[in-house]
């Protein structure tokens, strides 16, 4: 589904009982992507799996190499670490909001731990290969190590938009059209949320709006529009 098929959901919704000139197309998605944040930490929290309708692959990563002149959360003044930024991710246990980090050739995996314990790996001067390192992030920041000036990753972003689309060896912004990371199920709770609590439609007569056959639903009338 895409982004626009969202928007025309809620303002046909919207419509059936007043006017939606007044509705905003970016503050709908505002609206939606909270919600859609509420409902994953739910099912995660219920069925302790990731959805990949969720994910999204940051393609490009660029890195800059610091050390504790550079930034002050690096305790160790002999050490260089990479450092990026993320776009903000959904806080779902064990960080999974940030899901997988490789090097840009997909070679060396970087694991998860927090700063503190990877000050201490490395100050013990724990073993690495070319195939695996660490990572820890501290809010949108992330540090690599061993060095990589480049890294991809797989997360599940607050704001989808933030992320940029991998189209023909192009990377380009999202668009309204473009398939938007969010299972059939969430979106249709998610577009009842904003209809329920933000436009306080009574929630008895969706139902009826939904089965009217002069309305044309994307979303809310679909059992198998399964695809993101």
């Amino acid at each position: 589904m895409t982004a626009a098929e969202i928007i025309w959901d809620v303002m046909e919704l919207k419509h059936a009982l007043e006017d939606d000139a007044d509705i905003d197309e970016l503050w709908i998605l505002q609206k939606f992507n909270a919600y859609r944040a509420m409902i994953i930490q739910q099912d995660y929290a219920y069925t302790n799996k990731v959805n990949p309708s969720w994910l999204q692959r940051l393609h490009r990563l660029v890195l800059s190499k610091v050390n504790a002149a550079d930034d002050p959360a690096i305790s160790l003044s002999s050490v260089w670490l990479s450092k990026g930024k993320i776009p903000a991710v959904i806080d779902l246990p064990d960080d999974l909001g940030l899901y997988r980090v490789s090097g840009s050739s997909a070679i060396t995996h970087f694991e998860p731990c927090d700063f503190n314990t990877l000050m201490m790996r490395i100050e013990i001067g724990e073993e690495t290969n070319s195939h695996y390192g660490y990572y820890s992030r501290i809010h949108n920041d992330i540090y690599l190590w061993p060095l990589c000036m480049e890294a991809s990753a797989i997360i599940i972003a607050e704001n989808p938009f933030e992320v940029e689309i991998h189209d023909g060896g192009i990377l380009r912004q999202r668009t309204f059209e473009d398939q938007y990371p969010v299972d059939i199920s969430t979106a249709q709770r998610a577009i009842l949320e904003i209809c329920t609590k933000d436009f306080q439609i009574s929630e008895g007569s969706i139902p009826d709006i939904i089965n009217d056959s002069q309305r044309q639903f994307k979303i809310l009338r679909s059992e198998g529009h399964g695809e993101e």
